[in-house]
């Protein structure tokens, strides 16, 4: 009897925050933290280094990193890259991410691949893929209420120029 009526209560509890949440929010519905933590997410911070013997941009060969960065210290995301050149094509490239928030906002990286349709010798082209979602704190956890996907596609060249979109 006692644990049925438990279990009432908290499936009870969990239909209400279901119903006073909704399935998902819409950006006018957050609050002005919430706000900020999606305005930042729309935001890209490219940091670019390398060493070559030309500077940052060689025709005769070098090793780079490039970072696009997405978000702001609430929530934010790290689209990396590191590749190098003989200066007349890649000779190796690779590619990571990361990522970090401060609860109850939520970052969920989502794969950074290589997109070999898109890539030659000269130039490598990566598509980063990443969620970031605001949220709220409930007696029973964080829940997210609003969530959007970002994609962002990295090309490194091999003179150690890159663009991204």
């Amino acid at each position: 009897m006692f644990m049925k009526k438990m279990v009432t209560k908290a499936t009870s509890a969990a239909l209400v925050l279901t119903f006073a949440l909704g399935a998902s929010a819409s950006a006018h519905e957050l609050t002005p933290e919430q706000n900020a933590v999606m305005k930042a997410a729309n935001e890209v911070k490219v940091t670019a280094s390398g060493t070559s013997t030309k500077g940052i941009s060689s025709t005769s060969g070098g090793a780079w990193q490039l970072k696009v960065t997405r978000g702001s210290f609430l929530a934010w995301s790290d689209a990396i890259v590191n590749w190098e050149s003989n200066g007349k094509k890649i000779t190796k490239s690779e590619a990571s991410q990361a990522s970090g928030w401060v609860f109850p906002n939520i970052v969920k990286e989502k794969g950074i691949t290589k997109q070999n349709v898109m890539s030659s010798d000269t130039s490598h082209v990566y598509l980063s893929k990443t969620s970031i979602g605001a949220g709220i704190v409930t007696p029973w956890g964080d829940v997210e209420i609003y969530e959007t996907d970002f994609s962002d596609y990295i090309r490194v060249n091999h003179d150690g120029s890159y663009d991204n979109w």
